[in-house]
């Protein structure tokens, strides 16, 4: 009998059913689809084998020629349930979820339908020659068509939809219906070659391994579903409009001294732990953060609660735990909101962050500002504006802060205090700080404040900067690139870059020092300010920040501090910088504790280039 590719293909399909269904799944529609077309492809085989044996008996050894022709009609309405099946998993996991592609899936099922009813009563026969075997007659021409019909479709829809999908489904899904239907023409010229079921088996077994592997998103060392698997599912999620609820775990170890040995145990057993929660999948979205996926919002909470009450319990790891919980996927405008909301929040430190309309207006204004630094970086509406220094010794303004703003496009501006802390905690303050600089350089060059009295000029530079770039070789790229003076350069860095590099900031600190450039500790007053940041950093000037001074003229001990701190800072040859100043009376207070440089409103804003020329065309001629 001609069936040896048929046990070879349904041997093949059984090691693919096996496999899958030993394998941790998650719950996709795309997944439940290609399930059921595998089984069906699994009984088509069978009973593919069925009518062949069926035929030879009934040819040769007088079996049952009704019951033959019942086994041949199954076989074929199951040939053609499996060319719907395809087309269905192929179609929901490609089309856009639009009313368009839903109402062509409803056409598809009921061409199904009514397909199938036609060749349950359509007569069918069959014929034996050698090893040609084969059913015929008007039912076999109907599953034909019909199932020639969905292989089309499929086709067509791989091609047209092919920039809706990544390619390697687009490739598999094609590759798929495109062997099944080199293999019919075969069968058809050829009929003793019958492969349309070892063609539907190796299809299968491409499908298996490009696009529904379990295995693939299984993470080796937990055994916890990886984070390509959490972006299938949420994905999966919002494409079907399925609700879910979700929260993660986060292992903060509280010392350095952990051992890998350690570090390893404490995971299993946190993955361990929150796996005996329940049925729900748990995902490991870091080395130290899983998450798991609920169905319901009440049952995660529960859930949530007897995890915490475990890891209280447990006193022998040098580590607290810290939750994120998203009560309702319809809070979130999709998965990429889903994955933002994950991204800003993974590192708080409070042990509980629950996704509420404030928390998550809060990221959205963050993101929105984000973008806007983007398009703002793009399109290059940074501007720079300069607040003039007054130099109380040589009773004119010498110098000037410069301070970023971005243009509006409706020629408003955005203050830095908007947008600053947003560019600092997500790295654009990198790109931001560079672009800053370079406008200053470029300004610098044209000469025209140097020749009104200006002598440096200060610019911040982030302590992001001294972590991840190297802030000398962009500083001194733009000096030479614009032929400044380095004298004209005066760097203002803040107790924030001190802390988080210190060595790295000295380093570099001394290398543009040698080329000509000072340095200022910005802001002082603010934070956790002591002698050290002074004593041992090579800064020039000491800038007193607003609150600080402000605090001055409100409060006796303040006063008496500031007024100490001046003193110390003169004996050490360094000069002071007074922000905030705003009356005269401000003012003749900094100059009787010889305060050398002052800022503030009394005597401008910070201004754009050419208003702060105007500026030092007025002022600086009448001084």
């Amino acid at each position: 009998m001609n069936i040896e590719l048929q046990c070879c293909a349904l041997f093949i399909m059984s090691v693919v059913l096996v496999m899958f269904l030993c394998n941790k799944k998650l719950d996709l529609v795309n997944r439940s689809l290609f399930i059921k077309a595998v089984i069906v492809c699994f009984f088509c085989l069978i009973f593919d084998i069925l009518s062949v044996v069926a035929i030879y008996h009934s040819v040769h050894y007088d079996f049952n020629d009704t019951v033959t022709r019942i086994i041949c009609k199954l076989y074929i309405m199951i040939l053609v349930m499996q060319g719907y099946m395809s087309f269905n998993y192929a179609a929901t996991s490609i089309l856009p979820r639009v009313k368009s592609s839903r109402i062509l899936q409803a056409v598809y099922m009921l061409i199904f339908v009514f397909g199938e009813a036609a060749v349950a009563i359509l007569p069918i026969d069959f014929f034996m020659e050698g090893r040609v075997v084969y059913s015929k007659g008007p039912a076999t021409g109907a599953a034909y068509i019909l199932a020639g019909i969905y292989t089309l479709s499929t086709l067509v829809i791989s091609l047209v939809c092919r920039k809706l999908v990544s390619l390697r489904r687009f490739l598999a899904v094609f590759l798929w219906q495109a062997i099944w239907m080199l293999a019919a023409l075969i069968q058809f010229i050829i009929p003793g070659l019958l492969l349309i079921g070892f063609a539907s088996a190796f299809g299968m077994v491409i499908l298996y391994i490009q696009l529904e592997n379990p295995s693939e998103y299984i993470d080796n060392e937990t055994g916890a579903f990886n984070t390509d698997a959490l972006s299938l599912c949420i994905k999966d999620r919002y494409r079907y409009d399925r609700k879910f609820a979700f929260f993660t775990a986060k292992i903060n170890y509280i010392t350095d001294t952990v051992d890998f040995a350690m570090e390893r145990s404490t995971v299993m057993r946190t993955v361990k732990g929150i796996s005996e929660l329940g049925p729900e999948p748990v995902f490991k979205l870091s080395d130290q953060m899983f998450g798991v996926l609920y169905d319901d919002g009440d049952r995660m909470h529960d859930r949530m609660k007897l995890l915490k009450l475990r890891k209280d319990a447990v006193t022998d790891v040098p580590a607290k735990a810290t939750y994120m919980l998203i009560p309702d996927s319809d809070m979130l405008m999709g998965p990429d909101e889903f994955f933002k909301f994950l991204h800003t929040y993974e590192n708080e430190q409070q042990e509980i962050t629950i996704a509420d309309e404030e928390l998550l207006q809060k990221m959205r204004n963050q993101n929105a500002i984000r973008d806007m630094i983007d398009q703002a970086l793009k399109e290059d509406r940074l501007e720079v504006f300069y607040q003039p220094i007054y130099n109380a010794v040589r009773k004119g303004f010498t110098a000037a802060e410069a301070l970023v703003r971005i243009r509006r496009k409706d020629g408003g501006y955005v203050l830095p205090g908007e947008f600053i802390p947003v560019a600092e905690e997500n790295g654009q303050i990198i790109p931001l700080g560079k672009r800053v600089f370079e406008k200053v350089c470029a300004f610098l060059e044209e000469g025209s404040a140097q020749v009104l009295g200006i002598e440096c000029i200060e610019i911040n530079v982030s302590a992001a900067q001294f972590d991840y770039e190297n802030p000398t070789k962009f500083v001194l790229e733009y000096i030479n690139k614009y032929h400044v003076d380095p004298n004209m350069i005066n760097i203002e860095i803040t107790e924030t870059a001190v802390n988080k590099n210190r060595k790295l900031l000295l380093s570099n600190m001394e290398r543009l020092i040698d080329k000509g450039i000072s340095f200022s500790l910005d802001d002082f007053g603010t934070g956790q300010s002591n002698l050290d940041y002074f004593v041992n950093l090579p800064v020039r000037n000491i800038k007193f920040d607003y609150k600080f001074t402000q605090s001055y003229f409100k409060n006796d001990k303040v006063k008496r501090i500031l007024a100490g701190m001046a003193d110390i800072m003169h004996s050490m040859d360094m000069k002071i910088i007074s922000e905030g100043i705003e009356t005269k009376e401000q003012l003749n207070a900094m100059l009787d504790i010889n305060i050398e440089y002052i800022q503030g409103f009394l005597f401008s804003k910070p201004l754009p280039e050419n208003e702060f020329i105007e500026f030092l065309k007025k002022n600086n001629r009448k001084s």
